[in-house]
């Protein structure tokens, strides 16, 4: 039972990897750059804003489920070095992406808004916009720190 068991855990494990490498690896270098070449500004922040939020509810999920089955495979095989660091790395991406989703998209789209209404009134907001491409960058930064960890638990197998 436990050798079915650990399988099973390190069969989850490699998926919920994939599915944090796989998303950030898509949207970072297809979705995104195709989006913002092909849709007209309004259009695009249509669907940012509806993708946003359901891409980093599958890092968190990605996230749980390789946190759980890291302390699973932990357990089952006396916690080593390698299952402290992985689980280390699953609870601070689950904590990126749930800043993100929760925190720094909010904001994003809350000056983006202010920015658009005040640019129909014809009044151009500097530090707002300064503001919100700062956030912007934390945001990608954010998304890169995360691709790297994910490529540090793919080394940790």
């Amino acid at each position: 039972m436990g050798t079915i068991m650990f399988e099973a855990m390190a069969y989850l494990h490699l998926l919920a990897i994939a599915i944090l490498v796989g998303k950030v690896v898509f949207l970072s270098f297809i979705v995104a750059p195709v989006l913002a070449q092909t849709l007209e500004a309004d259009s695009f922040a249509r669907v940012v804003r509806m993708l946003f939020p359901r891409y980093y509810a599958v890092g968190m999920v990605a996230a749980v489920i390789g946190w759980s089955t890291i302390t699973v495979i932990g357990i089952l095989k006396d916690f080593g070095p390698t299952d402290l660091i992985s689980s280390t790395l699953w609870l601070s991406i689950l904590a990126i992406e749930n800043y993100c989703r929760t925190s720094l998209t909010p904001k994003i789209n809350d000056l983006s808004d202010q920015l658009k209404e005040a640019e129909q009134k014809g009044i151009k907001i500097v530090s707002t916009h300064k503001n919100r491409e700062t956030l912007h960058r934390l945001s990608v930064q954010l998304n890169s720190v995360v691709l790297i960890m994910g490529l540090c638990l793919i080394r940790l197998i």
